[in-house]
């Protein structure tokens, strides 16, 4: 199960250097993004992929959700064990 963890980051990370680089690129290079029309789509759907996981994963962190007794009887077993 790890290991497609490791995959997923990876496929998320490299997506997010796709996205840099098509930026970095069309910024530099006098070609218009209007020119490389199916680059410009599949950055333009990696990046909603992307803003969407983004947002999902920070609404997923910032909700701790559930019963706080339970949460803070958990975090005092972490603390006494050394978590």
């Amino acid at each position: 199960m790890r290991l497609l963890g490791h995959l997923r980051l990876s496929l998320w990370t490299g997506a997010l250097g796709a996205i840099v680089l098509y930026v970095f690129f069309i910024s530099l290079a006098r070609i218009s993004p209007g020119q490389v029309v199916g680059a410009t789509a599949a950055v333009t759907l990696l990046a909603t992929m992307f803003l969407i996981r983004s947002l999902l994963l920070g609404n997923e962190l910032a909700d701790p959700g559930g019963d706080p007794r339970i949460r803070r009887a958990l975090n005092r077993q972490r603390e006494r064990r050394g978590f």
